[in-house]
C-alpha cells in the first residue's frame, strides 16, 4: 500500500507545495499558462480601479435595501486588512492595503456574478508603521 506523498514537487526545486486542497490548488496555479492566468483573472474582473466609492461595492456604498437581499444570499462580510510599511523609495506604504481591498473587491464581483455578492466593509484596516 503507498502513502500519498506529504509534498508536491515542481520543476524547480526549491518549489514545492503541501499535498492538501490548497496545495494542490497552489500548484495548479504555479504551474498554470499565461493565458490560463489571464482567463482566471478575467473571471474575477483583474485588472479593475479601486471601488472603494463606487456605490453598492462596499457596506457603507450600499442603500440598505440591497445590503439586506444581498446578506440573505450571502452572510459573509470580507475586511480587508493590510500593512502600512515601507517598500523602499519606488512603492507607496498602502501597497498591501490597495491590494487586499482589489483582491476582495475581485472576490465581490466574483461572487455577483453567480447571484450571491460576499459583502465588503469600509474602511481597509491598516496596520504598521
Amino acid at each position: 500500500m503507498s502513502e500519498e506523498p506529504k509534498f508536491l514537487t515542481t520543476d524547480q526545486p526549491g518549489v514545492v507545495f503541501e499535498n492538501t486542497a490548497v496545495g494542490r490548488l497552489k500548484k495548479e496555479i504555479w504551474e498554470a499558462s499565461d493565458e490560463e492566468i489571464d482567463a482566471i483573472l478575467a473571471e474575477y474582473g483583474v485588472p479593475s480601479p479601486c471601488e472603494w466609492a463606487k456605490p453598492g461595492s462596499y457596506i457603507q456604498t450600499t442603500v440598505r435595501h440591497e445590503l439586506v437581499e444581498n446578506r440573505r444570499k450571502n452572510d459573509i462580510v470580507f475586511i480587508p486588512v493590510g500593512s502600512t510599511e515601507l517598500h523602499g523609495d519606488h512603492m507607496v506604504s498602502a501597497t498591501d492595503t490597495l491590494f487586499v481591498s482589489l483582491i476582495c473587491e475581485a472576490v465581490r464581483r466574483y461572487t455577483a456574478k453567480r447571484g450571491a455578492p460576499v459583502n465588503l466593509a469600509l474602511p481597509p484596516l491598516m496596520y504598521g508603521a
